[in-house]
């Protein structure tokens, strides 16, 4: 007893000098992560005020954050149909995106549920097959998808953009994983009570799915609603295009002496992703630890 006594004052002593330390640790992490933050933000608040500056004053030497001179004139060129078209091209754009992502999050979670929890012959080396697919440049599959595209008459319409995004094989990849760390025996007792195939799909998978399916539709919103090179490549007309085409025409309309306007378009072209994040951050961030500790 009296060797217990001597012994449990260092012992406290040593255990509130690390948790000490650890607290100081913490908040130099936090200052450090608080400084990159802050380092990594500033680009996209420049770019927001920039866009109420005039084109001598985003150019002016020193850089300023905050514009000399308030106006919102950028606003009034991009917001110009006769110039711009970038009402048009939001609804183009939302459109073509919404559409992808309602596709791939259909498409993603049932074949995600065949491949993990139905048998059938050679489900392994057509799922091996399909994620093979995911290492071949989409560079390569340029002139095929567009060959095709041309022999169904979708050239220079919507239907083309949305046509070859609606399966995703990181998608089917990302939900079997997750599907497999689901008990199998929900899966078994619905079986037993008579339910089908697509009744378990339905009413067991999908709800338990939610936090996968919502981290699956920011990747893909954000990937569609970005994409640029397969919209330049099938898009013609004008009145067809979507945000970063028009981006990139605003840059090459404007660039040479309206820097404001390039400015302003890329707030508002920034604004979509921003909100959607924001909204489905909680589960983005659950549907991205659910996934990497299941499967």
């Amino acid at each position: 007893m009296a060797q217990e006594r001597t012994l449990s004052g260092p012992v406290i002593a040593t255990r509130g000098r690390w948790s000490s330390e650890e607290k100081r640790i913490e908040v130099l992490i936090i200052g450090l992560l608080a400084l990159f933050s802050v380092l990594m933000f500033y680009p996209f608040l420049w770019l927001v005020f920039s866009s109420f500056k005039t084109g001598a004053d985003i150019v002016s030497i020193p850089i300023r954050l905050l514009p000399q001179e308030w106006t919102l004139s950028a606003y009034g060129m991009v917001l110009n149909p006769e110039r711009a078209n970038l009402p048009l091209a939001y609804v183009n754009s939302f459109l073509v995106t919404t559409g992808t992502v309602i596709a791939v999050l259909f498409t993603s979670s049932l074949g995600g549920f065949v491949f993990a929890r139905l048998d059938f012959p050679g489900r392994r080396i057509l799922f091996y097959f399909i994620l093979s697919t995911t290492m071949v440049p989409f560079l390569t599959l340029l002139i095929p998808l567009y060959i095709v595209m041309k022999n169904l008459g979708l050239l220079n319409t919507l239907w083309g953009l949305w046509a070859p995004a609606i399966f995703s094989s990181f998608g089917i990849f990302l939900s079997r994983q997750f599907i497999y760390g689901i008990p199998g025996e929900l899966y078994d007792a619905a079986k037993i009570d008579g339910c089908g195939d697509f009744g378990i799909y339905r009413r067991i998978i999908v709800p338990l799915a939610r936090p996968l399916l919502s981290v699956l539709a920011i990747f893909t919103f954000l990937s569609s609603f970005n994409a640029y090179l397969w919209p330049l490549v099938i898009l013609t007309d004008r009145d067809k295009m979507t945000l970063p085409l028009v981006l990139s025409r605003i840059a090459d309309r404007f660039g040479a002496q309206d820097y404001q306007a390039v400015m302003a378009g890329g707030v508002l072209i920034s604004l979509p992703p921003l909100i959607v994040f924001l909204i489905f951050q909680r589960n983005f961030v659950r549907g991205i630890a659910l996934t990497g500790l299941k499967g």
